[in-house]
């Protein structure tokens, strides 16, 4: 009779030690764990500044935008600073700001000025918070200038 005779290293345990890198590789087990954990907070202040960057873009955008509708507005020689102020606010209504909105006309008013240049200049401070990172604060202003109207 033929006895069955099982080859210890055909097991699956004997396989996987066999398996196993040598060398660099098997004694840098937990080296990329410490370069992530290294590399991660630069991630981190990267990602957040992006994305700090687009919410201060698009108010700076709004805050243009609100100046030039004021602008539009104060270039009637019928319009008044509170008529100007509201059209900046109502611009500005669907954009959340941190800070109050100030607004600046110049020359005040222009009845009696037609062709003259009439300038509004919006303006608002704007934190920037990235994690990691100071907070800091940056003022974020509009302005356009129209021609009076009659």
């Amino acid at each position: 009779m033929k006895q069955n005779h099982i080859d210890p290293s055909s097991t699956p345990e004997a396989s996987a030690v066999r398996r196993r890198p040598t060398g660099i590789a098997a004694t840098e087990d937990g080296a990329g764990l410490a370069e992530f954990a290294l590399v991660l907070p630069l991630l981190i202040i990267i990602l957040f500044g992006i994305i700090e960057f687009g919410i201060a873009f698009n108010r700076a955008q709004a805050v243009e935008a609100a100046a030039r509708e004021g602008a539009r507005l104060a270039s009637i020689s019928t319009s008044t600073p509170a008529d100007i102020d509201a059209r900046v606010n109502a611009t500005l209504a669907g954009i959340p700001m941190q800070n109050p909105v100030s607004v600046n006309v110049g020359p005040a008013g222009c009845a009696g000025r037609e062709g003259d240049p009439v300038t509004v200049t919006v303006s608002t401070v704007h934190a920037v918070t990235i994690p990691l990172m100071p907070a800091a604060n940056i003022t974020l202003t509009g302005q356009a200038v129209f021609r009076c109207e009659a």
